[in-house]
């Protein structure tokens, strides 16, 4: 069940996936709390898992990443022990930075970033295609990155709440 959140709460989250550096007498002051309950309320969702880590976000092509996949993975059975190796073994590389299950014609959806073409199909083939099970790799090369975030959108959590709250005009 996820945790209540008022609009305090998602304003500080809002501020940290923008900068999870920012100090916290900072954010204290950016969402109109002293810094002692600013503290603690980061400590709230940090322990309830609302704020799983703080982690630099790198730019792939400033360190030689230049080169992003998406490759949709199809088993050729479905046993439950065929899904859990895929999975362990994906888990394992490096250059797989996402894996979803998913519905439809496949079964898994990779992002792959690597240094180039060549690098990726050595790693398609070296690692991927030896997975036991793998019937078909499918993969679409990013031409242009047009959006990428990691921010998740709170803001309509606010909405929510608003809407919780009892009207005071009367209105039933």
């Amino acid at each position: 069940m996820p945790i209540e959140l008022d609009s305090i709460d998602i304003n500080i989250l809002e501020h940290l996936q923008r900068d999870a550096s920012i100090p916290n007498n900072e954010l204290a002051e950016r969402v109109g709390l002293s810094a002692a309950p600013c503290w603690r309320r980061v400590k709230r969702l940090e322990e309830a898992g609302v704020i799983r880590q703080r982690v630099a976000l790198l730019d792939a092509e400033a360190v030689g990443l230049s080169l992003t996949v998406f490759a949709s993975v199809k088993l050729a059975h479905h046993a439950a022990d065929a899904l859990s190796l895929f999975e362990a073994e994906v888990m394992k590389f490096p250059e797989v930075t996402e894996c979803y299950t998913v519905s439809g014609g496949t079964d898994f959806l990779l992002r792959i970033v690597t240094t180039g073409m060549r690098t990726y199909e050595t790693f398609l083939r070296e690692n991927i295609l030896r997975i036991p099970g793998v019937s078909e790799v499918h993969s679409r090369f990013v031409v242009t990155q047009v959006k990428h975030t990691t921010a998740l959108p709170v803001r309509h959590l606010a909405r929510r709440e608003a809407e919780k709250r009892p009207r005071g005009d009367g209105a039933r």
